[in-house]
């Protein structure tokens, strides 16, 4: 697929995040419908490795991620079990490599990701989502970021197929 550009991401979030319960979960149940295994994927996620005031979020996140990416294509294919397990596998891969490397490597292979990823533009907004008000001290943010991360960059990656 295509980059997305920042314009259609930031339409799209702030859309979204000035919609009302009744709309919002009108798009939850579209989404649910059309693609169940994300849905399935995120509230097991959440499920297991957030508290409970924390929940929402990451469902929300993708929410919108699957918004930009139907703005994009809105023929978007559902998104199967099978891809969601290769693109995380994939996911974990790339982290234990970072985790195997020196400092120096481990610079160099963000640097990587950073200049050659597709939907930099995406993966950008969420984390800015992720890090919302902890922008001036991000040692403060949740355990959960970094997990948080790699499951919504799994499914940006199963996305933009």
């Amino acid at each position: 697929m295509k980059t997305i550009t920042g314009k259609i991401i930031d339409r799209t979030w702030k859309r979204i995040n000035e919609t009302n319960e009744d709309d919002a979960q009108k798009l939850m149940d579209e989404m649910a419908k059309n693609q169940p295994f994300i849905v399935a994927y995120l509230l097991a996620v959440e499920e297991t490795m957030m508290r409970a005031e924390d929940r929402g979020q990451l469902m929300l996140i993708g929410l919108i991620v699957w918004k930009v990416f139907m703005a994009e294509n809105p023929q978007l294919r559902p998104v199967s079990r099978e891809d969601l397990e290769s693109a995380e596998e994939k996911n974990i891969k790339f982290l234990e490599e970072l985790e195997a490397g020196s400092e120096m490597e481990h610079m160099s292979a963000l640097q990587d990701l950073m200049a050659t990823y597709n939907q930099i533009d995406i993966l950008n907004a969420v984390i800015e989502a992720l890090m919302a008000g902890n922008e001036e001290e991000p040692e403060l943010a949740g355990e959960h970021i970094g997990l948080a991360l790699l499951h919504l960059k799994t499914v940006v990656d199963c996305f933009d197929q």
